[in-house]
């Protein structure tokens, strides 16, 4: 399952991104998921807008998809490198923007 954190700050980096993921992993790694729960690939998009303003969003896929729904539910609304950041599944089937990948 793909894991979006919208609006994730400059300096934010994709090692920030697991970190800040697996502190759930490693956390609640003995509560039973239905497969052994990893990171399968972690970027960072950036998107331009018509205006010309460039936002960072960080995306993490995350298997299986119950460990997924867990880090979403434990991690929305928490703190990544000093800003409260939402954490919510992204929907690939979604409308498609122009997306640069770093």
């Amino acid at each position: 399952m793909n894991i979006l954190i919208p609006r994730i700050t400059d300096s934010t980096k994709r090692k920030d991104l697991r970190v800040f993921v697996n502190r759930v992993l490693e956390k609640w790694f003995r509560l039973p998921f239905s497969a052994h729960p990893k990171i399968v690939s972690c970027k960072i998009i950036t998107v331009t807008d018509s205006r010309g303003v460039v936002q960072r969003h960080g995306m993490i896929n995350v298997t299986p998809d119950d460990a997924a729904l867990k880090i979403i539910r434990k991690l929305n609304g928490k703190y990544l490198k000093e800003k409260r950041v939402g954490v919510k599944q992204y929907d690939l089937t979604a409308k498609k923007s122009p997306e640069h990948m770093v």
